[in-house]
C-alpha cells in the first residue's frame, strides 16, 4: 500500500493518500474541486472528496455527529447526489438505505410529491411505499440544500 501511495503522490492525478497530520473538523472540504465548466454546474464538485477514503469517512462522521444518540431506523437519500452521503451514513450507522427518486425511476408502488427545485422548475419525486410505515424514524440526507425545496417536499 505504501508503494501505491508513493506512486500516486508522483502522479499528476489527485492524491487519494494524503491525510493532514492534524485533521481539524472540515479539513476535507479543501478536497472539493472548483467549477471549471461554467455557470451551469455547481460551484464546487464534491466528487474528489468522495474518492478520498479518509476524507469521506471524516465528512460522514461530522455530518452524523449532531444525531448521535438519536433513534434512527433508516437513512434516506435524495436523488441523485444524496445517494452517496446517504448510503455512506446508512453504512456507518448500520441501517438500511432508502432512495428517494426522481419521478419515473422506480418500478414499484410509490408515493409522489411535487416540489420546486433551486431553479424554480416544478418537479416530482417518488418514494417506494413498501419500505415505509408510520412512525419510522428516517434521517434524510441530500448533498446540496440551496433553497430547501427538495427537503421540504
Amino acid at each position: 500500500l505504501h508503494a501505491q501511495c508513493l506512486q500516486r503522490l508522483q502522479s499528476p492525478r489527485m492524491d487519494l493518500c494524503h491525510v493532514p497530520a492534524t485533521r481539524e473538523k472540515g479539513w476535507y472540504l479543501a478536497l472539493m474541486a472548483p467549477n471549471v465548466k461554467g455557470p451551469n454546474y455547481a460551484w464546487l464538485d464534491p466528487s474528489r472528496l468522495y474518492c478520498h477514503p479518509q476524507g469521506l469517512q471524516d465528512c460522514v462522521a461530522d455530518l452524523l455527529q449532531p444525531f448521535q444518540g438519536d433513534a434512527i431506523d433508516m437513512v434516506a437519500g435524495i436523488d441523485a447526489m444524496g445517494f452517496i452521503l446517504g448510503a455512506a451514513a446508512a453504512a456507518t450507522l448500520q441501517k438500511g438505505f432508502l432512495a428517494i427518486r426522481k419521478a419515473g425511476h422506480l418500478c414499484v408502488h410509490t408515493e409522489a410529491q411535487p416540489y420546486r427545485d433551486y431553479s424554480g422548475q416544478q418537479k416530482l419525486m417518488e418514494i417506494r411505499t413498501d419500505a415505509i410505515t408510520p412512525g419510522l424514524r428516517i434521517l434524510l440526507v441530500d448533498q446540496w440544500v440551496e433553497t430547501g425545496g427538495t427537503m421540504r417536499a
